[in-house]
């Protein structure tokens, strides 16, 4: 979740880093206004606003679309030590503090809201997936990051395997699998990598490699038009789970034309005119995103539980949000601090280095009546 990057490497997307954002506040308004009072963690009634915000977990969607999309710039032409380490350093700096912040507060606090926190889980959860090694994540929004590693993992053996140039070829193929399995055997969606969330990383890299080209060809239409397929269906059958868990419905044809819209704004970085666009503080609100995401919840729900009220709500809102956009620019603070480079050349960089490929020196060729020229002798002094 690291600010994006121009798909083509000449500059930064302005309007990418909007979308992230707008993801990031539309998540932030589904836990404030809607998940966090159905699930007693915010102590106020729902609102009528609560009919449109409860669309807002559709953000998340959108994160693995971006995620799709910039990962293509992040492994293109890099040797994978180096893909590895620009992950951990955008991505773990900011994890660790967020993380430890929200279980200090959970220890001190948590009761307020039904929350704990025990020491051993907090170490399991410094590896970011924490829920892979039997303990329950410090923040339930940290879900979403076991699905981003596993992808970055997938292209990582990619690139390790000498693949790394053939991955443009490859997510297409990968797309045009997952729909085969959802035709087949969709009780295998479940598992990583075989569909469900995973169709919007691959419609994203897609989109990537054809603003790098210029171009489309028919495996790349294919595997866009197939991966559409399933991220659609993926809308409807999750809508309908996320219904029964938080006792509400949600209209199909919007989450359909949410999904969409998510893929069309996407879509539209293809276009030159749109992929300039100069938008203010459009770097700000990329950098905050990834930080917002992470100190929101349930740091929220403590805080707003010691003000809020059905009276008072529409006053605490605003400020539990100023106050989780503050920490998220402290976190940035923190990530963006110079020694984390070395610390990760050093920690991910050199280990993983014994699996770059060997350095290919090009030799430069001699015509024969040179090597017959004796080399010249240097006149004594």
């Amino acid at each position: 979740m690291g600010p994006a990057q121009d798909a083509a490497g000449s500059g930064r997307l302005d309007l990418l880093d909007y979308l992230r954002f707008a993801a990031a506040m539309m998540v932030v308004l589904f836990h404030y206004l809607f998940w966090g009072i159905q699930f007693d963690r915010i102590d106020v009634t729902l609102t009528p606003l609560a009919e449109v915000v409860k669309y807002g977990y559709l953000g998340v969607d959108l994160f693995f679309l971006i995620s799709g999309f910039v990962i293509m710039n992040s492994a293109r032409g890099k040797a994978p030590s180096r893909f590895a380490v620009s992950r951990a350093r955008r991505l773990l700096p900011a994890f660790w503090v967020a993380m430890l912040v929200t279980a200090a507060v959970i220890a001190l606090f948590g009761d307020r809201v039904d929350l704990s926190v025990t020491p051993r889980q907090v170490l399991v959860n410094l590896t970011m997936v924490p829920t892979l090694l039997g303990q329950p994540a410090v923040d339930g929004v940290y879900w979403t990051l076991v699905h981003e590693l596993l992808f970055y993992a997938g292209v990582f053996v990619l690139m390790v395997l000498r693949l790394g140039p053939r991955i443009p070829t490859l997510i297409p193929l990968w797309a045009i699998g997952m729909g085969v399995v959802l035709l087949v055997a969709p009780q295998l969606q479940a598992g990583p990598f075989l569909g469900n969330f995973y169709g919007y990383f691959a419609i994203g890299a897609i989109l990537a490699e054809v603003r790098h080209t210029g171009r489309w060809n028919a495996l790349q239409a294919t595997g866009f038009l197939v991966g559409l397929g399933v991220v659609l269906r993926w809308a409807v059958v999750r809508g309908r789970a996320e219904g029964e868990l938080d006792d509400t419905t949600f209209n199909e044809a919007i989450l359909l034309g949410v999904v969409l819209l998510w893929v069309a704004l996407v879509a539209s970085m293809l276009i030159p005119r749109v992929a300039a666009l100069r938008l203010p503080k459009a770097r700000l609100a990329g950098a905050l995103t990834y930080p917002l995401y992470l100190v929101h919840a349930r740091m929220g729900y403590v805080a707003m539980s010691f003000l809020i009220t059905d009276a008072n709500k529409w006053i605490v809102y605003p400020l539990t949000v100023a106050a989780a956009l503050g920490l998220a620019a402290l976190v940035h603070k923190w990530e963006e601090l110079p020694w984390w480079r070395q610390f990760f050349e050093r920690t991910v960089g050199r280990p993983l280095s014994v699996l770059d490929p060997p350095i290919r020196t090009r030799k430069v060729s001699v015509p024969a009546e040179a090597k017959l020229v004796p080399p010249a002798r240097r006149a004594p002094e």
